[in-house]
């Protein structure tokens, strides 16, 4: 029987999951899905392609999805390093709320090429500043990436640091713009935009507040994203004693808990996003308090993310599987903890699971097709002895020759496709001056 498809990517080491590696392998792909994964010389005698990729010598396995990530903070790279987080926040923040409609496009776009290059093809945006959220979304929509859109809600100042006035509003205010987000984008851009409600840290709200969020969780069936216990413990307490914890929820740093907190994220089945290059540069803790390896343990679905330019200096993902699978063996001088194929998975089908998208995070025939090339024939990844390892230890985001998400080409040969890459590298660097020009930290 004779396969139609769109796309052949064949000859390459297939990794469709962390268990399965298909040497000499090919992956079909008809429109927006994957139709068959297999080895390469039955799939090529059995599938009339439209095109054909020649994959030799590289690895075809799913995209990295990065659940937190402030792609509005991108241009700040580099503004706020070796700096006390409260000294951090005034800074970034501060240079956050000093950006125009212009600034924010820049921004957004050097954050989505970055990530296109380096393989990510889903990314949870982690707070778009509150007036900018229909730009940010405009953005990712032109990128081709798959999204969730999320609001920094903030309610009330936190007296730890200087918030910028633009970026709070009052309960009414927070309730009727994130509604309104969530018509707009929820499902919006062919099914690749996602919007949840979310808010920035638990300190920033009312208790009020954050019950009336969660009832637009269940209204619009979507998720809730905030930061949480990167500074304070007790923050599932609180949510506890709110009665509004629910598996729809997905925390990102995740640190501070105590065993009652682990408890009760494990009881109601709470995703919790790990940001280890974030911490490791900002000092929060992820390491040496964090409790990653024994939630895991128990079952909690532990996610990555970048985080941001700003306070990771690099969206790259591989990196960030690298950190996961190492910081924690150090912290804890156990080098059996968090192995590579768990911390693959933590950047595949884990952040699938946090993010709601049950058909990316493997390649499998019926799965949309959310697909990068790696080329593995460099000499920071030979020999293959274990393929995987090899991912999480050795590669890098530069390492990615191709990107698909939905079916859809955003990569090919290096080669950015959906945007004009020296283009978006001037404009930020000229949007970063523009900023700089009417804020100074």
């Amino acid at each position: 029987m004779t396969i139609e498809a769109d796309l052949l990517l064949t000859g390459g080491t297939v990794v469709a999951d962390s268990e399965h590696v298909i040497r000499n392998g090919a992956v079909a792909i008809q429109g927006r899905r994957i139709i068959a994964v297999g080895a390469s010389f039955e799939l090529d005698r059995t599938t009339h392609a439209g095109r054909v990729i020649d994959c030799k010598g590289k690895v075809v396995m799913p995209g990295l999805i990065d659940a937190h990530n402030h792609t509005c903070q991108t241009t700040a790279r580099g503004l706020a390093d070796d700096l006390p987080v409260t000294d951090w926040l005034n800074r970034v923040i501060g240079f956050e709320a000093a950006l125009d409609d212009q600034d924010v496009v820049a921004s957004v776009r050097l954050a989505c090429v970055e990530m296109i290059r380096g393989g990510t093809t889903g990314v949870m945006e982690g707070c778009a500043p509150p007036d900018f959220v229909d730009t940010v979304g405009q953005v990712f929509a032109e990128s081709g990436m798959r999204c969730i859109l999320t609001r920094s809600t903030m309610e009330k100042p936190d007296p730890t640091w200087n918030v910028p006035t633009s970026f709070l509003r009052d309960a009414e205010t927070n309730l009727f713009e994130t509604r309104q987000m969530l018509k707009k984008w929820h499902g919006a851009n062919g099914g690749l935009m996602h919007a949840w409600p979310a808010y920035r840290h638990a300190q920033d709200v009312s208790a009020e507040l954050v019950v009336e969020l969660c009832k637009l969780v269940d209204e619009f069936e979507v998720g809730l994203h905030a930061h949480q216990s990167t500074r304070r413990f007790g923050e599932i307490e609180f949510l506890d004693a709110l009665g509004v914890l629910r598996p729809e929820m997905v925390f990102a740093h995740a640190i501070r808990y105590s065993r009652r907190e682990m408890e009760l994220i494990k009881a109601h089945g709470i995703k919790l996003n790990h940001n280890p290059g974030a911490s490791m540069h900002g000092a929060y803790g992820a390491s040496t308090l964090g409790h990653y390896p024994e939630l895991i343990a128990m079952g909690v679905c532990v996610a990555i993310g970048a985080d941001g330019a700003a306070n990771n200096n690099t969206l790259d993902m591989f990196r960030e599987m690298r950190l996961a699978a190492t910081v924690h063996k150090e912290a804890r001088m156990n080098s059996t903890v968090i192995p590579a194929k768990l911390a693959f998975d933590m950047a595949t089908i884990n952040g699938a699971t946090a993010c709601q998208w049950p058909e990316v995070g493997q390649l499998a025939a019926g799965m949309k097709a959310d697909v990068i090339v790696v080329n593995v024939m460099r000499p920071h990844l030979v020999p293959h002895h274990d393929i995987v390892s090899n991912l999480v230890y050795c590669a890098n985001g530069h390492d990615v020759v191709t990107t698909i998400v939905d079916g859809r080409i955003l990569m090919e040969d290096g080669v950015v496709k959906v945007f004009d890459e020296g283009e978006v590298i001037a404009d930020a660097m000229r949007s970063a001056e523009r900023v700089l020009g009417r804020w100074r930290p």
